[in-house]
């Protein structure tokens, strides 16, 4: 968080955090993806695998857990775009479509990992995503 406070301005950024966890989950060098979910994805209970490999759930969990705490700082439209919560639902038992729409996630969020949101006395009601 940078501010300016003669100019009146707030900057929210979690480039350094999105740059950190990209490479992590080897999605830094796939192409972006213009949308949090892929359109028309529709997970349920069917997909869960009843006993995922620990190496899977660890790194499903990760994923959630990293883009967690991007959706409660300076990302909200990935919990806007409904793919935050709708992942959440599988913590538990992910499967393999959920795995892929959380990379899915990621990927978009490798387009986007460079935005800033701008707050100012001008625009106090509606942020600036620069």
């Amino acid at each position: 968080m940078t501010r300016d406070i003669e100019k009146g301005t707030t900057y929210l950024s979690q480039t350094h955090y999105a740059e950190e966890i990209l490479p992590t989950y080897n999605i830094w060098n796939a192409t972006p993806r213009l949308t949090p979910m892929q359109p028309n994805t529709r997970l349920n209970k069917g997909d869960c695998d009843k006993n995922p490999a620990p190496d899977f759930q660890r790194r499903y969990r990760g994923i959630l857990g990293s883009l967690g705490y991007l959706v409660t700082t300076t990302r909200p439209v990935l919990a806007q775009a409904w793919a935050y919560s709708e992942l959440s639902k599988y913590v538990q038992f992910p499967g393999k479509n959920h795995m892929l729409a959380a990379e899915h996630v990621l990927s978009h969020l490798r387009g986007i990992w460079n935005q800033v949101i701008r707050y100012s006395r001008d625009s106090y009601k509606t942020p600036n995503v620069l």
